[in-house]
């Protein structure tokens, strides 16, 4: 059955993605105004360690506390900054992103009422109703979501990295060699997850299909006796796509672990190495306070790696498969992705399929 998913090499994702761009170009001050709220946001979070290791190496340390209010202040500046830059953020990106969903929805409408009536007889009716609802709403929640926190998320991790360096080399070198092998379990995870996600796009398709034709034809197929097959067609599909459902859990389950376990394991080496830095008195308390609330921020950034590449992966699934609904003899909306570019269709979600029972 595997058989039946595009090659994931076939065309790279952000190729597949750029399709959405005449939908968010007229919307995309919002969007950059929400990257940059997300990116305030950050940077906040990122310099309220610096000025702790301010208050414990200066005021706690030398017991001058005529500068510690302020410290204190500017920490709940920095703190109240953090937080109304996320709220900006969801304020500027529930608008667009709604009225970007909305636009695809009536453009795929119009493109599927201007089809001829021999391509709705062809294709499968539940293949049609999961790109009308589920990748959609998948492409809504990536824009407004994913695609954000996907540029800032990397942007933080590397600026988050030299903070550290700068802070204690040593203490960073441990940090970054607890990212790398996120890295490469992020990469090794995309490749294998698209696939399947791919194909559990489509076995839903077929799912909802089944359901709908069984629905509407039930008079029928209890007059001709033909409920037994119907149920074991129903049965075999739900199977395969709870088996196609639990090889994506699997995936998720040995990535979640990786990227969970490994940067508690830099943290605890960073505290005890620390810990023996203090007590040589080549590092400071304030220094090691900093450093290990610096990693622990990044502790998002690393682990949301894999779930934003899941995202983006279900996002470019989902475009690639709506852009592959046949064109009509006219093109019904420049620059959408239905019309964009030569039809091309799976044969899991092109099959033909019996005729509807009248």
């Amino acid at each position: 059955m595997t058989d039946d998913v595009p090659d994931p090499n076939h065309t790279t994702t952000l190729r597949v993605l750029f399709r959405l761009a005449p939908y968010v170009r007229p919307v995309r001050w919002p969007l950059l105004g929400a990257i940059g709220a997300t990116m305030l946001a950050m940077a906040c979070g990122l310099i309220i360690p610096l000025v702790t290791q301010r208050i414990l190496d200066g005021p706690v340390a030398t017991h001058h506390l005529a500068a510690l209010p302020w410290l204190i202040g500017l920490v709940l500046l920095l703190g109240i900054t953090e937080a109304a830059s996320f709220f900006t953020r969801r304020k500027l990106v529930a608008r667009p992103t709604t009225q970007i969903e909305a636009r695809m929805r009536a453009d795929l409408y119009r493109h599927l009422q201007r089809l001829p009536i021999s391509f709705h007889d062809r294709w499968q009716s539940g293949q049609l109703l999961s790109r009308a609802v589920t990748d959609l709403s998948t492409l809504r929640r990536f824009l407004a979501f994913a695609v954000i926190f996907l540029v800032v998320n990397t942007l933080t991790l590397i600026v988050g990295m030299v903070v550290l360096f700068l802070l204690a080399p040593l203490l960073g070198l441990i940090t970054l060699c607890a990212a790398l092998p996120l890295i490469m379990v992020s990469t090794l995870f995309e490749s294998r997850y698209k696939v399947v996600s791919r194909l559990a796009q489509d076995q839903e398709g077929d799912l909802a299909t089944t359901v709908e034709e069984s629905v509407l034809g039930i008079r029928v197929l209890k007059a001709f006796g033909r409920g037994p097959e119907l149920l074991r067609k129903f049965t075999v599909q739900a199977v395969e796509l709870r088996g196609t459902q639990l090889r994506k859990i699997s995936i998720m389950a040995f990535l979640w672990s990786v990227i969970i376990g490994l940067p508690e394991i830099g943290i605890g080496v960073q505290l005890g190495v620390g810990a023996l830095g203090i007590a040589h008195g080549t590092i400071t308390v304030g220094t090691l306070v900093a450093t290990i609330t610096v990693a622990t921020y990044l502790r998002w950034p690393t682990d949301s790696i894999g779930w934003l590449l899941a995202e983006t992966n279900q996002a470019a699934s989902a475009c690639e498969r709506d852009s592959a609904t046949p064109a009509p003899p006219t093109r019904c909306c420049a620059g959408s992705p239905w019309t964009s570019g030569p039809a091309r269709r799976s044969r899991w979600s092109a099959r033909p399929v019996p005729a509807r029972p009248r």
